[in-house]
């Protein structure tokens, strides 16, 4: 009686994995099954998990690219709602750029007030802190009073 391996359980494992993604590809390539019926009975990730075995394993397209189509695309009431979005993402994306500016602006400031501290009063504000300490050191200047 032969004793099973790792290595052969891998595989076996493989080439069950194999079988099972052809004919999952088989059975979209035909039109058995859609992919969203494979993703809902079979618990796939996704359809670009679907696409990868098909490119590897399939027989029509080599391409097999998804061109995803807008239902009621035309709908007024549609269009009008992807509007408001567009609006919306670019009124938060203008409100970032904004507040990115005045963090920077902030930074700038903070980086002369330290400046100024050091250069006028010799007292370093930066703490230095050593790799492998938990917590930082209180600076080692002398402080004029």
């Amino acid at each position: 009686m032969k004793r099973f391996t790792v290595e052969d359980e891998q595989s076996i494992f493989q080439r069950k994995l194999e079988q099972f993604q052809r004919r999952i590809v088989s059975a979209v390539e035909h039109k058995r099954m859609t992919m969203r019926d494979v993703i809902q009975k079979y618990n796939i990730k996704d359809e670009e998990t679907i696409l990868q075995w098909m490119r590897k394993y399939g027989i029509f397209n080599p391409d097999y690219t998804i061109i995803h189509t807008m239902k009621n695309a035309g709908d007024p009431s549609n269009v009008k709602r992807l509007k408001d979005q567009l609006k919306a993402k670019e009124d938060e994306n203008e409100r970032m750029r904004k507040e990115i500016f005045l963090l920077k602006q902030k930074g700038i400031m903070f980086d002369a007030i330290v400046q100024v501290v050091k250069e006028d009063y010799n007292i370093d504000l930066l703490k230095k802190v050593m790799p492998g300490q938990s917590t930082p050191t209180s600076p080692k200047g002398d402080k004029e009073e």
